[in-house]
């Protein structure tokens, strides 16, 4: 008797830059910091969203408001949204607070380099959710990235902004996503970058990487 498994393949298909790949069923695609930082220039540029990649603006909502939206293949949220200061006063300080709490960062900002550039394009940022107020607040199992431009990137991006301005950013992108439902195998397992770019066209950019964990 023939086994009912005999027509499911073992192996699927993932877009790794312009080319498709197969990778051994089971295995996951993530998006690398490198592919994120040349995400948000390009957003900068007015250029369309990846597939399942939101705008929103995240810091007017409770993070479990957002699972409303498409995670991506990796079961996480993509999220371009404003930053706006805390007061006029404290210009440098972006303002976290959400009607049910506020995100709070958890370490030192991380630099991006691309190729081709010995400067920061991106900066990257940690930070976890917290329900309720200081000092009674709850931390949660909500987790956030944060991406921003550097500053020498941003300002070759964007005209100078009015006075009074409460804008920060007008784009950072974020990665959300829940402690507790992350794979143990992901966080256990060791990437391994493969950069798949279309032989043919030189000019694709280099920062088009995925992290594929196998």
């Amino acid at each position: 008797m023939a086994s009912h498994h005999s027509d499911i393949p073992n192996t699927s298909a993932a877009v790794v830059g312009n080319d498709e790949i197969q990778l051994p069923r089971g295995n996951q695609v993530f998006p690398s910091d490198e592919f994120l930082a040349d995400c948000l220039m390009k957003r900068f540029n007015g250029e369309p969203n990846p597939d399942h990649f939101h705008d929103v603006d995240l810091y007017s909502k409770h993070p479990a408001q957002l699972t409303e939206l498409e995670p991506s293949t990796d079961n996480k949220w993509y999220i371009f949204t404003p930053r706006f200061k805390k007061t006029l006063v404290t210009k440098l300080r972006p303002d976290r607070r959400t009607p049910n709490g506020y995100w709070c960062t958890t370490g030192v900002d991380k630099a991006i380099s691309v190729e081709g550039s010995t400067n920061a394009a991106a900066l990257k940022n940690f930070l976890d959710f917290y329900e309720g107020n200081r000092p009674d607040s709850t931390k949660t199992e909500w987790k956030m990235h944060e991406y921003r431009l550097s500053d020498a990137v941003k300002n070759t991006l964007i005209n100078s902004k009015p006075r009074g301005d409460m804008t920060l950013d007008n784009w950072v992108l974020c990665k959300l996503y829940k402690k507790r439902e992350m794979s143990s195998r992901s966080e256990a397992s060791t990437p391994t970058i493969i950069e798949a770019q279309n032989n043919e066209d030189k000019s694709s950019p280099p920062a088009a990487n995925m992290i594929i964990f196998l």
